[in-house]
């Protein structure tokens, strides 16, 4: 029996085998594919005549230009395909010599050509028609669409609604997505041949790498070429590049792309929309959100309370928002006035100006008081606070700073040029819309890459909806509430989806639950205690990726039976939370939102990084989720519900004590450092069981649960998060009693499994409707967690978990990841934690890593 005051830690998670896993082959070519093959002299007469039209309008187009003494358009045709969804989209460059700029989704795909590829392509069609050996890429091309339909593709969905009336001298902002890959193609990976030696197989690596380095430079001298030419067409026009800090232009680079804030005329933005090919999205600039309270009498409160400043060396959490209160009693002692910044123009005034008790410094104190304010005795600061000051007086953010390059600089100050640096982000400012689908947007693609190149993790904000909004495309609680919509059913509809960046896949994105519900009189909360939110946005995120991935108590509001319907939040459904004060109290219950919900989950980051402060945030990532848990309501909810919950709220609301520590009945494993992994690469752990879990006759129930939290190098033209990323992983468990053999021959030889036999009937599952929650999979997204209940006696001698490198856009650069996995008694009726770090201290002991090496 363990001694009951011993650290019940987290315990090492024993690495077995690194090896090749078995890949099995790729699916089959869709329907409309293999009828196109049957019909071949329509289909690749259709394509001819399509390509025809379009070199003409495109002939005619710049005829036109210059009679209008227009300035030539660099670049070719822009042209919309669609082809086989379930296609390597790569054929276009390799069959045709087309120029992907984009992927979209249904099989929708932007190209950049000329008149000479579409010459190549007709050829080739031709050959298909006449059914020539290997000429069958035609059919995988199901059309070819008009400039109308490019147009909806590339402009958010904001900006199209309004295309048509851009006056033509007036100036607009915009962010023009740009892609630089050309027709140069990244080289294949090398994969080891049977019988190779692993000198000789370095050697064509190294070869490899050369070559790699070498169309890096191609990428990059493309990139700064059609910087220049979107530089001289907007000048044009009088447009320019907006300047972000100082002389540092607006332009934000990633691989394949580079995003440019530009301000220019309308007669500009239409020239350059329709005939710049290489675009692949504008955008206007989000307009962030956030949540105000409301104006209360009294002044700073003068409580009988000892604040006790943070340890020297405690971790710090950044607060990016709209500034901080630093001389409020409840926070000064926590702010590291060095590193306070104001990101603006022309001041450098680091305070909060958002009436009503503003939003920065609520955020602040959500994040050093999680649980309430205390008001009597000693209390001891949680962690530094650094201020980053990015909203203007008006509390908006300025068209000038492009959030995804703001960002870069932020990271930069507090993390790259810090003794110190600060790991923990919390960013509670998001868009006042639902984010688009189309593609990962800049701004949270800048969170991914920031992630990716450093060592920190970004608390992110679910976003908020309105209670009163009379836009058709982003209605607010009033009006959803009156069209007849209810609670919580309206939360699950397109216009309530997480905003701009919430769905960033390397973001920790937090929603909002409510603390307890409310009714007097006319008046009566949305919600009850630990149901969602009434404001709280909801996911899936991007690729049905499961966000958010956790929440916390932001609060709810009330609707108050009246004509019209009025919405209010009552002191009764409003987290306690510090305020900027005089005017009004130092602190009360008077806002909601998720930017309340997010800052609790940043404290939860902290409180790890003082246990492991060497461990990167990857693991705090993951063992924030690990900790999370549905509330008994959804628990006990049928598994029928599971989807939408998981849409709610994800994994659940997490806990310290989970996150922290286990018990007698719980012991929690973890990968220690920063792990890497590359394409075609397996690593598989093996977790001891003792004898008395899986004694027959045994019918313990044990809850296990298993949670990857990983990052990869991102792009932004690419739709699906496979080719979003440079490499992207997943992770498969043993079986019901599966020995650890049979585990390791199924993932390094095999492939799959012969049959379902022993399946673990896991909530969410490696594809949809494999798990309880249907339309979910735990592949989509970078942080993946599932669990189940097993019995006991379903166990063996040990379990095994393998994680897996599939190959994205460039394996080069190699994925980061951090596993935690849990086994909990849910009965409380063994214990299990001494018998397990007893064989877990004989495993590392001798831990030695078989590493096999195999052939695909």
């Amino acid at each position: 029996m363990p001694d009951r005051n011993n650290d019940f830690g987290h315990l090492p998670l024993p690495l077995k085998y690194q090896g090749i896993p078995k890949y099995n082959g790729g699916g089959k070519p869709s329907a409309q594919t293999t009828r196109n093959k049957n019909n071949r002299q329509v289909h690749g007469t259709t394509l001819k005549n399509q390509s025809a039209n379009l070199s003409r309008f495109w002939k005619q187009r710049q005829e036109e230009r210059v009679q209008q003494n227009l300035p030539p358009i660099p670049g070719g045709i822009p042209v919309l395909l669609q082809v086989d969804p379930k296609a390597d989209i790569d054929f276009l460059r390799s069959a045709f010599g087309f120029e992907i700029v984009s992927e979209l989704d249904e099989g929708y795909i932007i190209i950049a050509t000329n008149d000479i590829d579409m010459e190549r392509f007709s050829l080739e069609v031709d050959k298909f028609i006449n059914d020539e050996p290997r000429k069958g890429s035609a059919a995988k091309v199901y059309g070819l669409s008009n400039e109308l339909d490019r147009l909806s593709k590339i402009l958010s969905e904001d900006l199209y609604n309004i295309w048509g009336m851009l006056e033509g001298d007036r100036a607009y902002t915009v962010d023009i997505g740009v892609e630089c890959s050309g027709t140069i193609k990244l080289p294949d990976y090398p994969t080891i041949n049977e019988n190779e030696t692993e000198e000789h197989f370095n050697i064509r690596l190294s070869r490899w790498r050369r070559n790699r380095d070498e169309k890096y430079i191609l990428w990059d001298d493309l990139k700064r070429q059609r910087e220049i030419e979107l530089e001289d067409l907007l000048g044009v026009y009088g447009g320019y590049i907006e300047t972000c800090f100082e002389d540092d232009l607006g332009i934000v680079e990633l691989p394949d792309s580079f995003t440019a804030r530009v301000c220019v005329n309308g007669r500009g933005l239409r020239d350059i929309a329709n005939n710049y090919s290489y675009i692949f999205e504008i955008s206007l600039p989000d307009k962030v959100q956030i949540p105000e309270g409301v104006e209360l009498p009294g002044g700073i409160d003068a409580p009988n309370i000892n604040f006790i400043a943070p340890p020297q060396n405690a971790p710090s959490v950044c607060v990016i928002d709209s500034g901080i209160q630093e001389e409020h009693r409840y926070i000064r002692g926590a702010i590291d006035g060095t590193n306070s910044n104001c990101f603006l123009r022309g001041t450098n005034d680091i305070s909060d100006h958002v009436v009503n008790g503003g939003h920065g410094t609520r955020v602040a104190g959500a994040v050093l008081y999680p649980n309430g304010i205390p008001n009597v005795g000693d209390y001891t600061l949680p962690c530094w606070i650094r201020n980053a000051r990015i909203l203007d007086d008006n509390n908006m953010l300025p068209d000038y700073l492009q959030p995804p390059k703001l960002l870069q600089k932020i990271v930069d100050v507090y993390h790259n040029n810090q003794e110190e640096p600060t790991k923990i982000f919390n960013h509670s400012i998001g868009s006042m819309v639902p984010c688009r689908l189309k593609h990962m947007s800049s701004w949270a693609a800048a969170i991914d890459n920031l992630s990716y190149s450093n060592d920190i993790i970004v608390i992110q904000a679910a976003g908020n909806i309105s209670r009163s909004n009379n836009n058709v495309h982003n209605p607010g609680i009033i009006q959803m509430l009156g069209s007849g919509k209810q609670y919580p059913s309206y939360l699950l509809e397109d216009c309530c989806r997480i905003s701009n960046p919430a769905q960033s896949l390397q973001a920790l994105t937090v929603g909002s639950i409510c603390a307890d519900s409310y009714e007097h009189y006319d008046t009566k909360s949305l919600g009850d205690k630990d149901k969602p939110s009434g404001f709280s946005r909801t996911g899936p995120g991007i690729w049905d990726a499961i966000k958010p991935e956790v929440v916390e108590y932001g609060g709810d509001c009330a609707i108050i039976n009246s004509t019209p319907i009025r919405i209010s939040a009552p002191e009764n459904v409003c987290p306690d939370l510090i305020r900027t004060s005089p005017p009004g109290p130092a602190y009360a219950k008077d806002a909601v939102g998720t930017s309340f919900a997010a800052p609790k989950v940043a404290y939860i980051a902290a409180e790890l990084q003082k246990i492991l402060p060497d461990e990167p945030a990857l693991l705090y990532r993951a063992l924030i989720v690990q900790s999370a848990r549905w509330p008994q309501w959804a628990w006990n909810a049928p598994a029928g519900e599971y989807s939408n919950i998981l849409r709610h709220m994800g994994y659940g609301l997490p806990s310290l004590s989970r996150a922290t520590t286990n018990n007698e009945y719980r012991v929690t494993l973890i990968t220690n450092g920063l792990i890497e992994i590359a394409t075609r690469e397996a690593h598989i752990y093996q977790v001891p069981i003792p004898q008395e879990m899986r004694e027959i006759g045994e019918d313990f129930d044990i809850l296990v649960e298993i949670t990857l939290s990983y990052t990869a190098k991102p792009r932004r033209t690419r739709r699906s998060i496979r080719r979003y990323l440079s490499t992207w992983l997943d992770w498969d468990s043993s079986k019901l009693g599966e020995e650890p053999e049979v585990f390791r021959r199924r993932i390094l030889e095999e492939g799959r499994a012969i049959n379902d036999e022993g399946s673990i009937s896991w909530v969410i599952g490696t594809k949809a409707n494999n798990g309880q929650a249907e339309e979910f999979r735990r592949g989509t997204g970078t942080v993946q967690k599932d669990w189940a209940v097993l019995k006991s006696h379903q166990l063996r001698d040990a379990f095994c978990i393998a994680v897996r490198g599939h190959e994205g856009w460039d394996p080069a650069f190699k994925s980061k990841y951090s596993l935690a996995v849990s086994f909990e008694a849910i009965d409380q009726d063994i214990e299990i934690y001494e018998s397990i770090r007893t064989q877990i201290e004989v495993e590392v002991n001798n831990q030695e890593v078989e590493i096999e090496l195999g052939v695909e």
